[in-house]
């Protein structure tokens, strides 16, 4: 039996030995596995605010959605023409050789028919035309709203296409700072291993363990270097994924600042998006530009009205003389009723009106859809950050446990296995809070995207943006006349409208109605307030660095 003092003797002996990096027999210490020895980082170099301007000003896809909207911005320009003045000059010279017959011969001259028995004739007409549309049924009307309708329609899908490559930066930016640290874990679990390994091997040599340890420990050490590879594999694909989307290769990343404006409640949530989501609110542009579509078809039963005037000259080519040419001047007004049309305007308005139909629908199906992803992503939020506190606690305790492990290790009262538990215990839920670290970051900006409120103008203050109106106002002003506001006017007198025609909506009797948010969004969500460590400064911008 080993008296009292002699355990305390040894104690205090193994604590000095632990002090110096041995054991108290002399063999390798195996470090224990802390968070501090593992979060040692490099200075950051790189911040998620550098990344979102530099992807914001060179991602391809976001540059694309850009000219798609330009494209749909020059609709304008063809709907404003319709009611412009167009003006065209015409030039046509003409030469005709007439071989005469008898008859023909009979009626010239003596003179003409000795000087030439053939007949030449040249001419040269030249027209000046100008056409001025009066009045057009209101198709002019029509097809600007319905060009104003897909421009709206365009603005809000390339706040969509904003948003999405913002969540995906995010998350990559996210994946590369959760990766980097998760390598370190697994890189501190390699030589910790080792130098476990090592230590049992030295007293399977001094008679204490059996070749069964080593075993153990070196099984647990090659797993952990597989764990190691698969980690470092996923960091490179991490940071490659971060490359496509900002065009460079990531530096040593900051950690993420607080994302702006997360509502408090799930129902201020609804509120926001309701108002602001940027696929609802294409849908909504796009049933306003059916609606418009309806009304062209119906203007195509409308009479019109037009002026045309021209200025012409016609005489001979050759010899060409100024002075022998005839110079004329006509104006003509034309009105144009249509009176029948076999079908076609009735085939054109009821095409327009299903169509029309279907695109209300479809605001619809966008709604519940905004309202399903609002609700998962709440819920990830929430869990991510409930996670994130319990794994804290778990992780205090895991070190705890760990600790004493080794500690009853040494003095001979836990065997190998229970070591390489307790490790491989600390190492998972370490990686587990990293991950939910990350899960929670993720979950607010898919929130935000949901909310039309992921912009690059909200996260990072100062930034320059794109402006769409600066290319509108100049596809609307391309060879524009001073009295194009007058001819516009009088085509809105008297034009069709866009009224939809009535349907039974999948969740309605009443017809044409749009149904009401289902009841589903107001279900219980596991929290109705968002977390508390994240509302204070939920209104802070990313600094521009």
């Amino acid at each position: 039996m080993i008296s009292p003092s002699a355990l305390s003797a040894q104690a205090s002996g193994a604590d000095h030995a632990r002090d110096a990096g041995v054991s108290a027999q002399g063999y390798p210490e195996p470090l224990p596995l802390t968070q501090e020895q593992q979060q040692v980082e490099a200075p950051p170099d790189d911040s998620l605010a550098a990344a979102i301007v530099q992807a914001y000003l060179s991602n391809p896809v976001l540059a694309a959605s850009r000219y798609d909207l330009r494209a749909s911005d020059d609709e304008l320009g063809l709907a404003l023409a319709q009611a412009r003045a167009t003006v065209q000059l015409q030039v046509a010279g003409q030469y005709d050789l007439t071989l005469p017959g008898r008859v023909t011969q009979a009626s010239r001259s003596l003179t003409d028919r000795l000087n030439d028995p053939n007949i030449e004739r040249n001419v040269l007409t030249t027209s000046l035309v100008a056409d001025q549309p009066l009045y057009t049924g209101g198709r002019v009307s029509s097809a600007v709203a319905n060009a104003r309708a897909g421009i709206e329609a365009g603005r809000e899908a390339l706040r969509g296409a904003e948003g999405d490559m913002l969540v995906n930066l995010i998350a990559a930016y996210s994946d590369v700072r959760m990766d980097s640290r998760a390598v370190a874990i697994r890189e501190t679990n390699v030589r910790v291993l080792e130098g476990m390994l090592s230590e049992v091997i030295a007293r399977r040599e001094a008679g204490e363990l059996t070749r069964t340890d080593i075993a153990q420990a070196e099984t647990q050490m090659q797993a952990a270097q597989v764990q190691l590879d698969a980690a470092r594999a996923q960091y490179e694909a991490s940071r490659a994924t971060f490359a496509a989307i900002v065009g460079r290769e990531p530096g040593n990343l900051a950690p993420g600042p607080t994302l702006p404006g997360l509502p408090r409640t799930i129902d201020a949530a609804f509120e926001i998006a309701e108002a602001s989501n940027p696929d609802l609110r294409e849908a909504m542009a796009r049933e306003r530009a059916a609606r418009a579509q309806i009304a062209a078809a119906r203007s195509e039963a409308r009479p019109t009205l037009s002026f045309q005037g021209v200025a012409g000259t016609n005489g001979q080519a050759v010899p060409f003389d100024r002075r022998d040419h005839d110079v004329t001047f006509t104006g003509r007004a034309t009105l144009t009723i249509p009176l029948l049309a076999g079908g076609r305007v009735r085939s054109l308005v009821a095409q327009a009106q299903n169509r029309e139909s279907a695109d209300r629908l479809r605001i619809e199906a966008v709604r519940r859809q905004m309202v399903q992803t609002i609700i998962n992503a709440w819920n990830q939020w929430v869990t991510a950050e409930r996670n994130v506190a319990t794994q804290s606690v778990q992780l205090g305790a895991a070190k705890v446990y760990y600790e004493g492990i080794f500690e009853e290790y040494r003095e001979g009262l836990r065997s190998t296995f229970d070591v390489l538990y307790a490790q491989n215990s600390l190492r998972e839920t370490e990686l587990a809070l990293l991950s939910s670290q990350r899960d929670s970051y993720v979950a607010q900006a898919y929130l935000l995207r949901q909310l039309g409120q992921l912009e690059a103008g909200r996260l990072v203050e100062g930034a320059a943006t794109y402006d769409p109106a600066q290319y509108t106002r100049k596809a609307a002003g391309r060879s524009g006349i001073p009295w194009g506001g007058v001819i516009r006017a009088i085509d809105r007198l008297g034009a069709p409208d866009g009224k939809p025609q009535s349907m039974i909506s999948p969740t309605a009797v009443e017809p044409a109605a749009i149904p009401a948010p289902p009841v589903f969004a107001r279900e219980r969500p596991l929290a109705t307030t968002g977390p508390a460590a994240t509302t204070n400064n939920s209104e802070k911008n990313i600094p521009d660095e």
